[in-house]
């Protein structure tokens, strides 16, 4: 693959908002789309995908700081979720604190690897650090997850990541002559664990007034161009599930408006098109479409139990497939 995958970073100024889930569930939703997909656990330090989905590569992060792997090639995984996956690791010291030249080392790794998918998901650590917010800022879509209860910590991930914009692109029109400064930083907002259909956007655009008032004329040249990627509904329940199970939440339930709403983010992201909503007709759509789904795998197997059982019974075989045409 000559160019480089798209790349999308989920970050939040503050744990607990469900940034993990997406990222596991969005990477499913667009590797469904047959998507080359490749999940990174770039929560340095406190990495949980593995133990989310209890899978657990032979080599992760780790092993690639500590030299013990030399490419980040050595350290992808096939998950049987369709997607790959580069995993981390808990409670490790030194990979929450990296220094300039394994965070060099990492970049140049990161953009050799990207070349090889069609888009790469960052799972970031919660919180405003600087490690956090380079790594967000490398992504075409800096995606803040946050949620109607806690828009502050929303408003300070965009603030946060916005600062850091500013400071390293005046940084490169003065360091490189000819450079021409990006002026707009421009993150996609996706709002986590709303209660009703039209909250989302409420929620959205609530957001986008605090930065507009709290930030107007105090960033020179500079501006925020922010864009609704889409929400989320609210599903203790079914996040609990996810978890007991070591599944994708919207793998706990298919039929969920949970599902629907990764889904129908995956299909923004995918095609480049606005967050279709909650119309109640693609809603149903969806639902037919992954019944069907649902009926074909069960065709397949059914298919297979009865070849392996008894292989001169076509014309039964014939029969089940009949019943699901």
């Amino acid at each position: 693959m000559g160019n480089r995958g798209q790349i999308l970073a989920l970050t939040s100024s503050k744990g607990g908002v469900g940034k993990t889930h997406l990222a596991v569930s969005l990477s499913v939703a667009m590797a469904k789309r047959d998507a080359r997909v490749l999940l990174i656990d770039v929560d340095l330090g406190n990495g949980i995908i593995s133990d989310r989905l209890g899978l657990y590569p032979k080599y992760n992060l780790i092993h690639f700081f500590s030299r013990e792997r030399e490419n980040l090639r050595d350290l992808v995984e096939e998950t049987p979720l369709g997607f790959f996956l580069i995993g981390g690791e808990r409670g490790n010291f030194a990979m929450a604190n990296l220094n300039y030249l394994q965070k060099m080392r990492f970049l140049r790794g990161f953009l050799e690897i990207s070349r090889h998918f069609d888009y790469v998901v960052l799972d970031l650590g919660s919180g405003i650090n600087r490690q956090s917010i380079d790594f967000a800022l490398l992504a075409e879509k800096t995606i803040v997850v946050t949620s109607p209860n806690d828009l502050i910590s929303g408003y300070g991930s965009v603030k946060a990541c916005f600062s850091r914009f500013m400071q390293l692109e005046m940084g490169l029109y003065r360091r490189i002559e000819g450079y021409k400064a990006r002026r707009f930083f421009s993150p996609r907002i996706l709002v986590n664990n709303i209660t009703d259909s039209s909250q989302g956007q409420a929620a959205f655009e609530a957001l986008e007034s605090a930065v507009a008032n709290r930030l107007k004329g105090a960033v020179g040249h500079f501006g925020i161009k922010m864009s609704y990627l889409g929400s989320v509904f609210h599903n203790p329940r079914l996040f609990r599930k996810s978890e007991e199970r070591r599944c994708p939440v919207s793998l706990a339930s298919v039929y969920s408006n949970v599902a629907y709403c990764v889904d129908s983010i995956a299909q923004a992201i995918c095609t480049r098109s606005p967050f279709r909503g909650f119309d109640s007709e693609k809603r149903r759509q969806y639902a037919i479409q992954i019944l069907m789904e649902q009926q074909e795998r069960l065709r397949k197997r059914l298919t297979q139990k009865v070849t392996k059982v008894s292989p001169a019974r076509i014309p039964f075989i014939q029969r089940i497939q009949s019943i699901f045409h």
